[in-house]
């Protein structure tokens, strides 16, 4: 059963990975490039996932992984960032990836995150 991934980030190429990426997955992806945005989707639609990059233009993933934990019991999520250090190590979650990252790590972390691992 395809799964729903959303993946917000606010960097037009990085999106196109992702969609490149998540494509070999046969899941249906849907993108945001802003905060707002991304809480639009969260709030109308449910997702099995969420990618979120750290540092978008109007807020943090970090808040943006707590509003879509808030609205969906059991919500997975991966947070990706340039640089760990724009943020103390007791904010950033367990599952959080650095630019650039091992396209397979990254894989095997989403696949796990959908429970196909």
């Amino acid at each position: 059963m395809p799964k729903r991934i959303l993946v917000a980030d606010d960097d037009p190429a990085m999106l196109k990975v992702y969609e490149r990426l998540l494509a070999r997955l046969d899941h249906s992806v849907e993108k945001a490039s802003t905060f707002a945005e991304a809480v639009a989707l969260i709030a109308e639609r449910d997702f099995d996932l969420l990618i979120t990059d750290l540092m978008l233009p109007d807020g943090l993933g970090t808040d943006l992984i707590k509003f879509f934990e808030k609205r969906r019991a059991g919500a997975r999520s991966l947070l990706v960032t340039g640089s760990a250090e724009e943020l103390p190590a007791e904010k950033l979650p367990a599952n959080y990836f650095e630019k650039p990252f091992d396209i397979a790590v990254f894989m095997a972390a989403v696949a796990e995150a959908l429970g196909q691992a």
